[in-house]
């Protein structure tokens, strides 16, 4: 759609109102506001009764989201969506265009204000990229970020002058000038505000869960789940039946026999024979996925070193339902990783957080950098390592240990980094800084707050809840993240610390409320459960060998100037010749792994 000075564009996947009467761009009050919507509102039916019920053209929620956006100051309108979005506005009369994203970044928006005061916005990073052209620079500093953290850090795209918009923010643009606030700041209650009795906790968990997974229901087409053999999506389906869906479809993704990991699969298939649910799985085995990988890297909006499996499954779930559901964030808001249970021991232990510490700390580190791989991955020696201070002497630090993906000193080598160039390995964002700065005042009285906060602001925006719209939309599957919502966010800052996460595990306060709506297996299973491919193994394979040869000793990769070449070869060559299954293969096959990602990125995007 073409207005004065203003293009506006929609591909849509029909979920609400699958007539005519719900494409996009959508026109209100006249001809003056104009709408394009990314995403879902789920309690636009109250919405809309709150309205006065008007006559909308659409029964679907764009027509809501734009009649309250014409009606209402935006960010009074903000302030009453439940959902994921991502939108742009345009009001005709004052010139003026409004763009938002959702509190916790499920949606993206990115963004390029050009030097002469144009404004190009899109969902996705390539199609900014393309409006650029050949005229977008990449981003060293992006660069960084992606081989230290594992993905490119918001507001940062592999772009300089391309950014994403953070989550909870609000973007402003007139007369060429841009402005962007923030609207929703994610922050949790000091201990007066904790709900003290153990009953009361669990009927409010359970409540609040419930509630979320209706309201995430709401579709005109059928809602599937993703199901593992683990907690969190098989909450997501026991809701779903306790909530009488009647007809589940349930998709899981698996190995083949030359895996060399367990395939748990057979547990999902439990779960869902349990339930009553319609089971659907793949089983992939290296040659299988190796023949995909084209098709995956072209699909890719940034590179991450950890979306292949939620395409994969995604593939698999398009091919049956348009929507389904993701129990992701559980870990987030309600302790579930494994290394927070070091965290909680260095907390406990006292020494690392003492003056002594610190000396303790660097005595372990350089002992960390003399031993076996084998002995580092060992239980016994991580908890040492955090309790004497060596991931730090605090929550900033821990988390920051949990999540590196590649250590400094590796990622100076391989960026060939020199000394007076101090600003291209900034990893780092203002952004990061300024969370850090003000940490204790938005979670106070608690490290594992903190910490659940770091975790909502880093890793689940940036890397989990980015990585699963692109490679779900990629399918055009519609994701949705239950636990992932307003009301669960201030349900998990008002449950106490030690009832989320304490010696018998983390997600306590789900396990217990939920029991009843669980199998035993899963209620009495405390290890946490991963879905990770064996790429460690299947990169052995000569299908795979030839690949990452071909591609991180192309010419393109050693003219693009990332990676210095002498260093991924390093890096390609003492892989291929420790033994598989040592804990050193592991490491060294995620460093190979972030390095053809990121160049097999760069050869069809660039």
């Amino acid at each position: 759609m073409r207005m004065p000075g203003v293009w506006m564009g929609f591909r849509r996947l029909s979920i609400l109102d699958l007539s005519a009467a719900g494409h996009q761009p959508m026109v209100f009050g006249d001809g003056r506001y104009t709408l394009t919507f990314n995403g879902e509102i789920y309690n636009f039916r109250d919405l809309r009764a709150r309205l006065g019920e008007p006559q909308l053209a659409s029964s679907g929620d764009t027509a809501v989201l734009g009649t309250l956006l014409a009606t209402l100051p935006v960010e009074q309108a903000l302030e009453r969506l439940r959902g994921m979005f991502a939108f742009a506005f345009w009001d005709a009369e004052r010139e003026e265009l409004l763009a938002a994203r959702d509190p916790f970044g499920i949606k993206p928006l990115y963004y390029r204000h050009n030097a002469d005061g144009s404004l190009w916005i899109g969902s996705e990073l390539k199609a900014v990229h393309r409006l650029s052209g050949s005229d977008s620079k990449t981003s060293r500093q992006a660069v960084a970020q992606y081989l230290r953290w594992g993905a490119v850090q918001a507001p940062e795209t592999l772009f300089e002058d391309i950014k994403c918009l953070p989550p909870g923010h609000l973007l402003r643009w007139k007369q060429g000038k841009l402005v962007i606030k923030r609207y929703f700041t994610p922050a949790w209650p000091s201990q007066d505000d904790w709900v003290a009795d153990p009953a009361e906790q669990r009927r409010l968990t359970r409540e609040t869960v419930l509630s979320s997974v209706q309201a995430h229901l709401v579709a005109d087409v059928p809602v599937g789940v993703f199901l593992s053999g683990g907690l969190d999506s098989t909450l997501m389906t026991a809701c779903m039946k306790h909530l009488g869906q009647s007809d589940i479809q349930a998709f899981s993704i698996g190995y083949s026999d030359d895996a060399g990991v367990p395939d748990e699969t057979d547990a999902a298939e439990q779960t869902a024979r349990h339930y009553g649910c319609r089971f659907v799985r793949e089983r992939v085995s290296a040659e299988l996925l190796e023949s995909k990988m084209d098709r995956y890297l072209q699909q890719l909006d940034q590179p991450t070193g950890d979306a292949l499996n939620t395409w994969l499954v995604s593939e698999v779930a398009a091919q049956h339902v348009k929507v389904t559901l993701s129990g992701l964030g559980a870990d987030e808001w309600f302790g579930g990783y494994n290394y927070m249970q070091l965290a909680r021991l260095a907390d406990r232990a006292l020494l690392a957080k003492s003056p002594i510490g610190a000396v303790t700390g660097s005595l372990v580190q350089l002992l960390n950098n003399r031993i076996p791989q084998g002995i580092k991955g060992h239980r016994a020696w991580k908890a040492l390592f955090y309790a004497a201070g060596g991931a730090g002497q605090s929550t900033a630090e821990w988390h920051a240990h949990a999540r590196t993906i590649m250590p400094e000193a590796d990622l100076r080598a391989l960026m060939n980094l020199r000394a007076d160039e101090p600003d291209a390995w900034t990893y780092d964002t203002p952004e990061r800084n300024h969370l850090l700065a003000h940490l204790s005042d938005r979670a106070p009285g608690s490290w594992l707050n903190q910490m659940l906060l770091l975790e909502t602001e880093t890793y689940l925006a940036n890397t989990l809840l980015r990585d699963n719209d692109a490679t779900s939309m990629a399918h055009s599957l519609e994701l949705r993240v239950p636990l992932v919502d307003r009301e669960i966010f201030t349900l998990a800052g008002r449950i106490p610390p030690d009832n989320k996460l304490n010696g018998r595990g983390g997600k306590r306060i789900l396990r217990d409320a939920m029991a009843d709506l669980l199998p035993e297996w899963i209620v009495n299973d405390r290890k946490k459960k991963t879905f990770t491919l064996p790429l460690m193994k299947w990169m052995r394979h000569p299908c795979w060998k030839d690949r990452i040869h071909d591609t991180l000793r192309a010419k393109a990769c050693r003219e693009r100037g990332w990676i210095d070449p002498a260093a991924s070869d390093r890096v390609l060559e003492r892989y291929e010749k420790c033994a598989v299954n040592t804990k050193a293969a592991w490491p060294l096959s995620q460093a190979v792994w972030q390095l053809f990602v990121l160049e097999g990125w760069a050869q069809r995007h660039l």
